[in-house]
């Protein structure tokens, strides 16, 4: 077992199953299963992805790991009370408070945790602090984009987007520009490790070009 593998173990020990435990009733009343305690557990899987990926020529540490099982199972709870495009704030408003009623210790990376679930939603990709491929942010949130990727991608927007009060003939196009966003953004980042970014360009592919056959037959 090499140093990533056993860290990983270590945090997964440690917070898998009350994290996962935790998020799960929380999405029983808002009826939003694209973005439930499932989709939490596929990004931190996406997570792993990435962090093997950089592994071992990027500073990938405890702390980070950590931060990033944490991180993937609070990113969307703020979904459990809006549809809004922006819930970060509220997801991390649900992660303080989680530490907080249970006294927690506070990890040492605790800012960097919270800010990257507050900013994950932000799928413009403006440059902001820690951008870097290693960083907590950014891995949160290409992990995040991945699960919109695949079959997997194709239920996800249909649900959230028919939720947010899209009309289904405006689906399409509206899906392709975030999807190309969600991917240059994941090519710009990880680019460089090709079998990582091969396997979810096919993905990413996959989901495209089911939408853009809709946006073809709405034509």
């Amino acid at each position: 077992m090499n140093d990533l593998n056993y860290m990983i173990k270590i945090a997964e020990e440690k917070w898998l199953h009350q994290l996962y435990n935790y998020c799960q009733p929380l999405f029983i009343k808002s009826k939003i299963s694209s973005h439930d305690h499932n989709h939490h557990y596929r990004v931190w899987e996406y997570c792993k992805e990435i962090l093997t990926a950089l592994y071992p020529n990027n500073n990938i540490n405890y702390e980070l790991i950590e931060g990033c099982i944490i991180a993937s199972f609070f990113h969307d709870t703020g979904l459990s009370n809006t549809v809004d495009e922006f819930h970060g704030h509220e997801s991390k408003k649900i992660c303080q408070d989680y530490f907080k009623n249970k006294n927690l210790e506070i990890p040492k990376n605790f800012s960097a945790i919270l800010w990257a679930i507050e900013k994950h939603d932000d799928k413009n990709y403006q440059p902001k602090k820690q951008e870097e491929a290693e960083s907590l942010l950014s891995i949160i949130c290409n992990a995040d984009d991945l699960d919109a990727f695949g079959n997997i991608g194709v239920i996800r927007y249909t649900e959230i987007y028919l939720l947010r009060g899209v009309a289904i003939n405006e689906l399409p196009e509206l899906v392709i520009q975030n999807i190309d966003n969600r991917f240059r953004n994941f090519k710009n980042t990880y680019k460089d490790y090709p079998e990582l970014y091969n396997k979810h360009q096919a993905r990413y592919l996959l989901t495209r070009n089911f939408f853009t056959k809709l946006q073809e037959e709405f034509i």
